[in-house]
This record gives structure tokens, C-alpha cells and sequence, in this order.
């Protein structure tokens, strides 16, 4: 075993060098201004650069080859972003065959344009200018998750729409937490060190899972263990994660309760589903969290959730990642919709084509991403994420808007959830029977149900979850409600409570709703064979 734990030594000491280097750096809200309006200034140039370095001398990118199928060189590229922009310019390959859709994305179907065949995976998107020393994976409900180098570079460069949310929210004078899990999900580590080189420690990290919950590689645990430690050796407190299960929620309660009556309030960082959790929590213990202000992610921040949340008297606020690119937008007090963000302009751009989802005849605008910065970890152009929703220019008269990220997205859900046992739903439909209509009827809150798909040996079941703290309820009523209430539903729903009902593909399992890094997702997928 000396051999393995003295190579990842050695690997991880270029972890702890960059980390030294990125811990001397501290963003001020001016420098946040300076750098976003250098970097849409700079828009089309850094987004060149980073195609020419990492598609055009990169024969193993599929984008190279699926460039080449197009007929379009690196002067007509050029020519097209120079003469018509990013976004006219990424329409038109769309048009041409030059875009990943998910499923090709997650190796789920080969990648074929025409009469060729591509053979990828992930790891064909890293961009090959960024050391590799250390990978985190996505917490993925569907897949395994995603595999995406974590880089010190990249993360400065995202961290400095931070300084400006927080003055745009009016928090800058609360201490943050975080109930967020450590490696091998970057979301812990990557939150202590945005607010740290922003000046703004964070006073206490909780993780919802230990590390044998995540089954955290020797990797993993090193790694934790050099940015944690090291950050001290160069002078950075950073706190160590402190594990509190997702069943212990009072306990992050009574800390924000604390954080009130000492500093006024505070910052949780957590996912949706925990924030619900500690809502509650406060709630059935009489603990005064008000003034505290969350800020969650990782799920969708849905009507029924945001009011459970809102009951314990804390604001809410959301953004906008995924695995591949990190942030793509955070929200602002004049969003139109409880899920609204500001679309990071200058690092993301993202345009929409409308697919049919598979098993339907539901048709959805999806999001194609395309990362603009040389620092991205992954290099994607026009790479289909899973999402759709609403993109639109509204004028909310905010600090993001007066630097030019004027483009807002909300209503952000993922079409890759609303396939059930064969047959699609309406993931929005379905999230709204098991977040609204069954606690109102039966009882508990819209984290204590979760649609259970589960893959065992080439046949799937359906079942429905409902944590044993909800009581004692009539099971076959239950089903009832949830197939009478598809059977209302506009797309997909009479077909699925029809074919359900005579299968009888819905059964009730009393247990507490899985979890992956600490997320409880309403639609979740476990394969057993």
C-alpha cells in the first residue's frame, strides 16, 4: 500500500503548489467589475482562442472531427464569430451537425452524423491545456455523474460574480456555512475557497455524507486533506467539514438560530432539499432562524419547496451549475421567476433547439452550452445539458445588468427526468403531485416523496417512496391520488396512468427518500443490475 499513497503524494503536490499561488489572491468587488467587463469586452477574441488551442490543434476532439464533417476550417470559423458573433455563428454549425446531444454526451448512443460513426466518452472533452492532477464527479440522479477536472484557474475565474451577489443581495455583512459534501463533489471545497480569496471565510463547513458514504477514493480523502491543511500551512483558515446527516437538520437549525442572535443572520449554502429540511427543522423546534438567507442549488427551486422554505421566515436564493462548465448564472432580487439567474454572458454562451424527448411526442427548447473561457475545464461547443426553459432579456436594474449580462434564464428543468417505466410524463407535472398535491392530501412536506425508478437486470419498477414520518396513510389511496391526478395532466399523463394502473407498475415503499451527496431529487434512478 506504500507505493499508491506515496504516488498520489506526489501527484497532489502540484494540487498544493497552485493552491499556495491561488490563495494569495484576494477579489475585491472593483476587481469583479474590472475583469467581467475586460471579459465581454473580449468575448469573441477569448473564445477564438480557446477553439483554435483546443479543437483546431486537437485532432482527438470531436468537435475537430465533427468540424471537419461540416467544411468549416478554422478561417471560416473565425470569419463567421468576427463577421455574425458566437451565438449566429454556433446556430449555424447546430444546423450543420456540429452540437453533442446528452445522450451522446453520457455515452448513452454512439455519435453519428451521416454515414459516420464517432466512438467518445467524457474524458474527450477535457481540454488538454489544464493539468490534470485531480477529478471530481457530478452527483448525478440518472448516471454515474459526470467526471470533470477541478481546477484552481477555471475556479478563480468563476468566483468573481461572487463579490457582486453578494452586494447586490445586501449580505455582505453575514457569515457564510455551508451544508455541502466534500470530495468527491467539488461543492464543498469549491464554496470554502471562492469565499476565502473574496475575503469572506467561511465560519463553519457541514457535509449532509461522510466519506465512506461517498465511497471517497484515497485520492479523494488526499486531496481534502491538502487543501484543507495546506490552506493553513500558507496561512488560509479553512475550516474541516464537520458531518451532520440529512435526519439531523435541527442541528444546522440551531446554528442559524445562534447566527442570528450573534451577527443578525447568515449564509447557508446547501442544496434545495436540505433547505427544506432545516426549514422544517426550525420550525418544529421553535428556533428563530429568520434573517437567515439561503442560497441553494443542485435541484430545481420549485413553487412548493421555495414556500416550505420561505415558512421559517429566511430569504431564498438560487443559481444556476452543472458539473461540466460550473457557474452559469445567479439570481438577483428582480428575477421574474423563483428560479431566475443571470446568465454568465461572458464565460457561457447558450443558445436553444427544440427535440422531442425520447419515449414522446413532448417536444422541449433544450439548452445547448458552449464555454467561452481558455480556463473551462471541458471544452463544449454547443453540447446539449440535459435542461430546458426560458431564455429572455428582461431589465431587473441590477448590478449584473449595468455590467451587460442583461440575458436571464428561469424555469430551468431537466428533460432527462420525465421518463418513467417507458413512458414519459411531464416532469413538472409529476414534481407537482409529489411536492403539492400528496403532502396536502396525506400529510408531510414536499421532500418526504420521491418517484423511485429502479433498473434491476433489464426490467424496471416504479415505486413510490414516502418517509415513514408521515405517518400512517392508505397506500392504495395514495396510488390512486397520483394516477387520478396524471390522468389531468396535459402531456403524457393519461397514457402513463393507464398503462400504470393495469400493470400495476406503482408500488409504495415506506422508507426515507435516497439521496445522492446529500440531494433528495422527486424523480431518482437506481440501477441494480
Amino acid at each position: 500500500m506504500k507505493v499508491p499513497v506515496i504516488s498520489e503524494m506526489i501527484k497532489y503536490s502540484s494540487l498544493a503548489w497552485d493552491l499556495r499561488a491561488f490563495l494569495k489572491h484576494t477579489i475585491t468587488l472593483e476587481d469583479s467589475k474590472r475583469v467581467i467587463a475586460e471579459r465581454l469586452q473580449n468575448r469573441e477574441r477569448n473564445f477564438l482562442n480557446l477553439v483554435e488551442k483546443g479543437i483546431y490543434a486537437n485532432p482527438e476532439s470531436p468537435y475537430f472531427k465533427l468540424l471537419g464533417l461540416a467544411g468549416c476550417e478554422l478561417g471560416d470559423f473565425k470569419k463567421s464569430v468576427n463577421g455574425d458573433g458566437i451565438e449566429a455563428t454556433l446556430s449555424k454549425l447546430l444546423a450543420e451537425g456540429v452540437y453533442i446531444s446528452w445522450e451522446e454526451f453520457k455515452g448513452k448512443k454512439e455519435l453519428v452524423r451521416g454515414g459516420t460513426t464517432f466512438h467518445i466518452n467524457e474524458r474527450d472533452f477535457d481540454n488538454p491545456y489544464i493539468p490534470g492532477y485531480y477529478y471530481v464527479r457530478s452527483s448525478g440522479s440518472r448516471s454515474a455523474g459526470t467526471r470533470t477536472m477541478f481546477d484552481l484557474g477555471h475556479l478563480m475565474d468563476t468566483t468573481y460574480y461572487r463579490p457582486i451577489w453578494l452586494k447586490i443581495n445586501d449580505i455582505n455583512n453575514l457569515p457564510v456555512v455551508a451544508w455541502l459534501p466534500p470530495f468527491p463533489s467539488k461543492a464543498g471545497i469549491s464554496t470554502l475557497l471562492r469565499y476565502y480569496i473574496i475575503g469572506h471565510p467561511v465560519l463553519k463547513w457541514f457535509s449532509p455524507v461522510n466519506e465512506s458514504q461517498t465511497q471517497a477514493s484515497l485520492r479523494d480523502r488526499l486531496a481534502s486533506r491538502y487543501v484543507i491543511y495546506g490552506g493553513k500551512l500558507w496561512g488560509a483558515k479553512l475550516v474541516k467539514p464537520e458531518y451532520v446527516s440529512p435526519d439531523q437538520a435541527v442541528k444546522i437549525a440551531q446554528w442559524l438560530a445562534y447566527a442570528k442572535k450573534q451577527f443578525g443572520g447568515s449564509i447557508l449554502h446547501c442544496f434545495v432539499s436540505s433547505a427544506v429540511k432545516v426549514s422544517q427543522a426550525a420550525i418544529e423546534n421553535r428556533l428563530d432562524i429568520s434573517g437567515s438567507y439561503f442560497f441553494v442549488t443542485g435541484e430545481p427551486l420549485t413553487e412548493a419547496k421555495l414556500e416550505q422554505i420561505r415558512a421559517s421566515g429566511t430569504s431564498v436564493t438560487s443559481g444556476y451549475f452543472i458539473s461540466e462548465i460550473d457557474n452559469i448564472g445567479l439570481s438577483c432580487p428582480g428575477g421574474r421567476a423563483i428560479d431566475d439567474v443571470h446568465l454568465f454572458y461572458d464565460s457561457v454562451a447558450l443558445i436553444q433547439h427544440s427535440r422531442k424527448v425520447k419515449n414522446s411526442d413532448l417536444e422541449v427548447n433544450a439548452f445547448l452550452l458552449t464555454c467561452l473561457l481558455p480556463s473551462s475545464p471541458k471544452i463544449l461547443l454547443n453540447m446539449e445539458s440535459d435542461d430546458y426553459g426560458v431564455v429572455e432579456n428582461v431589465r431587473c436594474g441590477c448590478l449584473f445588468e449595468e455590467l451587460g449580462l442583461k440575458v436571464h434564464v428561469h424555469s430551468i428543468r431537466s428533460f432527462s427526468k420525465l421518463t418513467g417505466s417507458g413512458v414519459t410524463i411531464v416532469g413538472t407535472d409529476f414534481v407537482r403531485i409529489l411536492e403539492s398535491v400528496l403532502p396536502g392530501k396525506f400529510g408531510g412536506a414536499a421532500i418526504d416523496y420521491q418517484l423511485l425508478e429502479e433498473e434491476d437486470s433489464g426490467q424496471t419498477r416504479l415505486s413510490l417512496v414516502i418517509d415513514p414520518r408521515v405517518g400512517n396513510i392508505d397506500e392504495k389511496q395514495v396510488i390512486d391520488t397520483v394516477l387520478e391526478e396524471l390522468r389531468r395532466s396535459a402531456y403524457g399523463g393519461k397514457l402513463a396512468a393507464g398503462f400504470w394502473s393495469q400493470m400495476n407498475t406503482i408500488q409504495v415503499k415506506r422508507m426515507a427518500p435516497l439521496s445522492s451527496f446529500g440531494k433528495i431529487i422527486p424523480m431518482h434512478l437506481v440501477k441494480k443490475g
